[in-house]
């Protein structure tokens, strides 16, 4: 079977050689808070409209990892 249990945890966390699923979340979720604190923002309502936006969307990414986590592999 190719696609065994060890495969799939390789996938998730990644191998010595690739990132994994996890990896690739975290690593979205920091480039969409360093736009967001590297936005030049001089409107106090679009920057709150935008930081909710943010907040939504990193509560999202962790709902994510934490659902990936989640799935076992027999």
């Amino acid at each position: 079977m190719l696609y065994n249990a060890s495969f799939c945890q390789k996938v998730v966390h990644g191998a010595s050689f690739s990132s994994g699923v996890l990896d690739y979340l975290d690593k979205t979720q920091r480039a969409i808070e360093k736009n967001y604190l590297d936005m030049d923002l001089e409107n106090a309502s679009v920057q709150e409209e935008m930081g909710e936006i943010v907040v939504e969307m990193i509560k999202e990414i962790e709902a994510l990892k934490t659902y990936v986590s989640s799935v076992h592999f027999k």
